[in-house]
């Protein structure tokens, strides 16, 4: 029987199935022990021979599942590895999985259709704009060198690889989403790799496309995404300042107008006014831009977009999210796109979302807004935490009981003061035993009160004035966050409604109970008038609940196409701002 054969691979280099296949043939013509040895690996070519780099293992021909072969990544340094998967010695962070991967594929190109390679680099591109895996940004550049040098079986591998990193990623994301609200990169460790299970099927359009973060307007955020990370600085540095107002000349005024047209809050068409030549210049002098006329109301557009006061005043607030760079603005897009991968819920029926940046509510069946009302959320120092759960049941007219941050930071700190401080508050203590027994403050010795150990309760009872006002919606959480109506309606004037001490205040909340109790089909919104104006307290169960998710999206296309922007309250996005406790990012599921 015949040794080791030097064997010829006619054209381009091809991949390991077709190798197999030639190296079977010669077993049908009598050579049945014919090995084919991967490294080194000669082609012949019209006119000569070359040397294809390749793996040094030896595939039998007798062999089900030959050994993968590496050719073509010798040609590009690969240094992302090592950043996106420290703990893997190899220059693949999934070397396993690939052999596996192309053997059940016949080891076939998996990346030949160009709009799937497009797909995948998009997406790609919308992860690593986040700022939040390390290596990701080297990985993509690798990719891009081998698809120029029309490196087909090098793209191929490192695209697969790829693959499975970007597939560990999101696994990752889904498990733990609070890596997405605190600062920590995202690198995939030994488990991870060893738990990562592989692609199935073969690599198509589709099966891509279901790895995008958001579905209805991806292609509409990568497209702002590319742009404002090839735009020039925009230059519009007004924080510092005296506050621009109306009728006033803006500094460096023909770049905010450059800014605002970028955004579309200033038309094309008044831009081209403003910049013309009647002007006196075609550049822009400074003088010539006031805080008047399409200016001052392309100034209010740019406020109402990010949730400011609309004044058309560039105050501190308004110049600071005026001075937020193109690129800052594409990575909070990328970063709250990645999140929606643990809040959306396409085709899930009707929803409650608060969005805390936001200070609103609405209730969305799929992307139909069927009611919104404006609310306030916890304050910095108490925030309102991330979860998901639903409303299960409605209390009319609630007694309110005291939290114990609040009863340890404010009642008892005021009643050392004043013991008139429960009455002119409607509120008792009451044994934590028994909520019907009250207590006689004036038996308390006050001064040797300690507001961690106090053994009691305090309760404010039901009326007008309660905290929680006529009516609390109430959900399954461990947290002891509630929606509720409130007394002070006048806070819902305020454009930044960061107030409350973790649980959320609805303004229309007398609207959300009917709208709770009309979807029950019961008829229950007159008995609930009733319960209102007995003024006693009443529970009134939901047998068709409400999902409800308390969500923090800072950034986002709405249904006009137009970007929204919010404040960071709490530090999600950048620690260096309001450095909130992680705690409060529960993301816990109790429906």
């Amino acid at each position: 029987m015949g040794g080791l054969k030097s064997y010829r691979v006619t054209h381009k280099p091809v991949f390991l199935g077709e190798w197999l296949t030639e190296v079977l043939k010669l077993g049908s013509a009598g050579v049945l022990t014919a090995s084919l040895m991967i490294s080194p690996m000669v082609a012949a070519e019209e006119g000569g021979s070359q040397l294809l780099p390749a793996s040094g293992a030896m595939v039998s021909a007798t062999l089900t599942v030959p050994k993968l072969g590496r050719q073509g990544l010798d040609s590009v340094p690969l240094t992302s590895t090592r950043v996106i998967c420290p703990s893997q010695s190899d220059q693949l962070c999934f070397p396993e999985q690939l052999q596996k991967f192309y053997a059940s594929q016949d080891f076939m190109p998996a990346w030949q259709d160009t709009a799937v390679v497009d797909e995948f680099m998009q997406q790609l591109m919308v992860l690593a704009e986040t700022q939040r895996v390390p290596g990701l940004p080297l990985r993509i550049n690798e990719l891009n060198q081998l698809r120029d040098k029309r490196d087909q079986r090098g793209f191929d591998l490192l695209a697969t690889d790829t693959l499975f990193v970007y597939q560990a990623m999101i696994h990752q994301i889904q498990r733990d989403p609070s890596t997405l609200y605190r600062p920590a990169d995202l690198t995939l460790s030994m488990k991870e790799l060893q738990d990562a299970s592989s692609v199935s099927g073969p690599v198509t359009l589709s099966s891509i496309k279901r790895l995008r973060p958001v579905d209805s307007n991806f292609s509409s955020l990568v497209s702002q995404i590319n742009q404002l990370e090839q735009l020039a600085p925009h230059g519009v540095y007004l924080t510092g300042r005296p506050a621009v107002q109306y009728g006033a000349p803006i500094p460096r005024g023909e770049k905010l107008i450059k800014m605002l047209n970028v955004f579309g809050d200033l038309s094309d068409q008044d831009y081209s006014n403003l910049t013309s030549a009647e002007t006196g210049s075609v550049a822009i002098r400074e003088a010539a831009v006031v805080n008047t006329g399409v200016v001052h109301a392309a100034i209010r557009h740019f406020q109402q977009r990010h949730g400011l006061n609309d004044d058309g005043v560039i105050g501190p607030e308004t110049a600071r999210n005026m001075a937020r760079s193109y690129q800052q603005v594409a990575q909070l897009l990328a970063l709250n796109m990645q999140r929606n991968r643990v809040i959306r819920r396409d085709n899930h029926g009707e929803i409650l979302q608060v969005n805390i940046p936001e200070f609103m509510l609405r209730i969305l069946d799929d992307n139909d807004v069927l009611f919104e009302s404006k609310v306030i959320v916890g304050r910095s120092e108490r925030p309102t935490y991330l979860f998901s759960s639903a409303i299960n049941h409605m209390v009319v007219n609630p007694t309110w009981n005291v939290p114990e941050t609040i009863k340890e930071e404010d009642v008892i700190p005021k009643l050392k003061q004043s013991l008139n401080y429960l009455a002119n508050h409607n509120m008792r203590i009451v044994s934590r035993r028994n909520a019907s027994e009250s207590i006689d403050p004036s038996q308390i010795d006050w001064s040797t009160v300690s507001a961690k150990s106090f053994p009691y309760e305090f309760q404010q009872g039901a009326g007008p004035n309660n905290a929680l006002g006529q009516v609390k919606f109430m959900m399954p959480n461990s947290y002891s966050i509630y929606l509720h109506d409130t007394p002070s309606k006048r806070l819902f004037n305020k454009s930044k409604r960061n107030f409350s001490s973790g649980c959320v205040r609805v303004e229309r909340a007398h609207d959300l109970a009917h709208f709770l109790l009309e979807r029950q089909h019961a008829g229950q919104s007159a008995s609930y008038e009733k319960l209102l104006k007995k003024r006693t307290t009443a529970t009134i169960n939901l047998r068709k609940t409400l999902a409800v998710d308390f969500i923090y999206r800072t950034a986002w296309l709405d249904e006009k196409g137009q970007l929204q922007i919010r404040d960071d309250i709490y530090g999600y996005d950048d620690d260096t701002s309001v450095p909130a406790e992680h705690d409060y990012i529960a993301m816990s599921r109790f429906r």
